[in-house]
């Protein structure tokens, strides 16, 4: 398991943040949560690269799995997915989210690139993106051999979003820039600085009137 020292460093981007993978230079852009009544939690930044990549990289917690229950996973957004039935060539991308919204019973498995995806997991929850929230539905599947995921979200808004996900070490990160306005300690120093400064203006103005 990742030291919680290093794990720490990684939970504590926030956009603008920057990171390398595999060579790359990632910028944080979004830094959000989600979370159900069940315990099922994720941190989710979008990272991107100049204006040609964007993934997402996620902080799982599931309680249903104890035996691996902090999970990290790279997912990245598929624009115009075709999903299938397994025995069909019907593309039935346009009827998920009706489905996943009216709480039909998941489909065993589906196929996407050619590639067949198992049913494992579902959860509705709540999406946090700061100060606003709304509700979110999603359908996780697998491949036989537990290492590629087709994430299905269906939200409050109409759309759908499809992610194909992997799991990834979280060592293969290294923060490369830390956006000073993120840390504790300057947003500390600017209160603190912001205080001391009207607590001398109040002195000055009560010399002033009373001498």
């Amino acid at each position: 398991m990742p030291s919680m020292n290093y794990e720490g460093k990684l939970r504590s981007l926030r956009p603008g943040d920057r990171l390398n993978y595999h060579g790359i230079e990632w910028r944080v852009i979004e830094y959000n949560t989600y979370k159900d009544r069940y315990g099922y939690e994720t941190e989710e930044w979008l990272l991107q690269w100049e204006a040609r990549k964007k993934y997402y990289l996620l902080r799982e917690i599931d309680p249903q799995n104890p035996e691996s229950a902090v999970n990290w996973y790279l997912a990245e957004p598929i624009k115009n997915a075709k999903i299938y039935l397994p025995d069909s060539q019907n593309n039935i991308t346009n009827q998920l989210w009706h489905d996943m919204q009216h709480q039909e019973m998941p489909y065993p498995e589906l196929k996407m690139f050619g590639k067949v995806y198992f049913f494992e997991s579902g959860t509705k929850g709540t999406y946090e993106e700061g100060k606003d929230e709304t509700s979110r539905i999603t359908w996780d599947y697998w491949d036989t051999t537990h290492e590629a995921n087709l994430a299905l979200e269906a939200w409050q808004n109409g759309d759908l979003h499809i992610y194909s996900t992997k799991l990834v070490n979280i060592k293969a990160f290294s923060i490369a820039h830390k956006n000073l306005q993120n840390s504790w300690w300057l947003r500390a120093l600017r209160v603190s600085l912001g205080t001391a400064g009207l607590l001398l203006l109040l002195v000055g103005c009560s010399m002033l009137i009373f001498g």
